[in-house]
């Protein structure tokens, strides 16, 4: 089993599964989007994401790189005692930093977004702000699927929170319940699904056991590792918090529905990303071929789905979600060229925390993150949803190249060649 470890792969596994996935999760969530879309209208639509954006977005920045830390500590060993306390020490943190995450969740959302005019019940804005809790939880069992190469398992987790929402909406639907209140049950209900199915399959495999050395480690990489997913998923999801705060619900569905159609291009994106960053933490040899294939070929695929996708936008978007969600087609058409910039970076990023070093992508995604927030609030208030999409594409490309410029690779190479580097500077930290 070691000897696999350390052998060079002709090609990324699973990236096609995975892909694949990404696909399916698109579709189902663009199926449960145009439910939702023409049920609620553009106001139910902003209102369901002043309840569902917030709480995600909070859940994963409470995580803290734990999940992130697992891929890359428990894919470099295949001890089964040391991988259990991986397990459940990580269990132990994703509790105590996901309750914490919920608190803060309710409080944000209950200070900021919630009043009665919503129309919505507060004991489900309040549960769906409690969802960091549920959302560590699997995030971290799901990594150490990612962890031990069981790839198709955590494929099928991550489909099942789109599968149960999509089932629950389209029953509600049928029997004419579905609202902004029921929508959310559904979402919940999903999140639940995934709680559970992460648990026994991964959970029971492995003797209850902790190790202080063990949590610790896992700490110390990954709130290293978790700046770069932080101002990744900020720069992706501040334009809607911004929105939710600054413009009316109505806009804020408009632009929902607009991040929507983009989202296809990015899923797809997405996989290589995930594959590369298990894969090549596993790799000792990492093959520069495997990496320019990889990249060449997702680029390639990524340009087609954009330019495929964008001259559709003004017929789809009316066609699809109603004549009421033409607002949301500028915005699409920028989103949509946005996305393959952003998968690029996320590449480039997956290959410096593959490497142990996931500062270096760190700074490059914190200068992102400072355009965003300094730059949104003014785009917001004289272009409105329009601005919150420009700003996006400006700042996804500026982080690209500063990326680029890093040598990703390179830097895989010379972390492999000189590992005490790597263990001298996760000690430090």
């Amino acid at each position: 089993m070691a000897g696999r470890r350390h052998r060079k792969a002709n090609g990324i596994p699973s990236v096609g599964q995975t892909s694949a996935t990404n696909v399916a999760i698109v579709i189902l969530g663009a199926i449960a989007g145009v439910i939702a879309a023409r049920t609620l209208g553009p106001h139910g639509r902003g209102v369901y994401a002043m309840a569902t954006v917030a709480p995600t977005f909070i859940g994963i920045v409470g995580t803290l790189g734990v999940e992130e830390a697992i891929v890359y500590l428990a894919g470099r060993t295949n001890d089964h005692q040391t991988i259990g306390r991986l397990v459940w020490g990580s269990l132990a943190l994703a509790i105590a930093l996901g309750s914490l995450a919920s608190v803060a969740s309710v409080l944000f959302q209950l200070i900021l977004f919630w009043r009665p005019s919503l129309g919505i019940s507060e004991i489900l804005f309040i549960t769906m702000a409690c969802q960091p809790l549920v959302f560590a939880i699997s995030q971290v069992l799901l990594a150490h699927l990612r962890a031990r190469a069981r790839y198709f398992t955590w494929n099928i987790l991550r489909i099942l929170v789109c599968l149960v929402y999509l089932v629950g909406l389209t029953i509600v639907l049928s029997l004419g319940m579905l609202t902004v209140d029921t929508a959310i049950v559904c979402l919940i209900s999903g999140n639940t699904a995934v709680l559970l199915g992460s648990i026994l399959t991964v959970c029971f495999s492995y003797r209850v056991s902790t190790s202080r050395t063990e949590i610790e480690s896992m700490f110390s990489y990954g709130w290293r590792n978790h700046l770069v997913t932080v101002q990744t998923y900020a720069n992706q999801q501040l334009d809607q918090v911004f929105l939710a705060a600054m413009v009316p619900a109505a806009q804020l569905g408009l632009y929902a529905i607009a991040v929507t159609y983009a989202s296809a291009g990015l899923s797809l994106g997405a996989a290589p990303a995930l594959q590369m960053y298990s894969h090549f933490s596993r790799q000792e040899s990492p093959d520069r071929a495997d990496y320019q294939r990889l990249m060449t070929r997702t680029l390639i695929m990524l340009v087609g789905t954009s330019m495929i996708s964008g001259a559709m936008a003004p017929f789809i978007i009316p066609l699809v979600f109603g004549k009421s969600y033409e607002g949301a087609v500028t915005p699409a058409l920028i989103l949509v060229l946005s996305s393959t910039v952003l998968s690029l970076s996320a590449m480039y990023s997956a290959i410096w925390k593959s490497a142990g070093k996931p500062l270096t992508a760190a700074k490059a995604q914190g200068v992102g993150l400072f355009l965003t927030v300094i730059s949104l609030p003014l785009a917001i208030t004289y272009l409105s949803i329009l601005g919150a999409a420009l700003v996006s594409i400006i700042v996804y490309g500026v982080v690209a190249a500063c990326l680029w410029y890093s040598k990703p690779f390179d830097g895989l190479l010379m972390a492999r060649r000189h590992p005490q580097s790597l263990r001298g500077s996760i000690s430090q930290h």
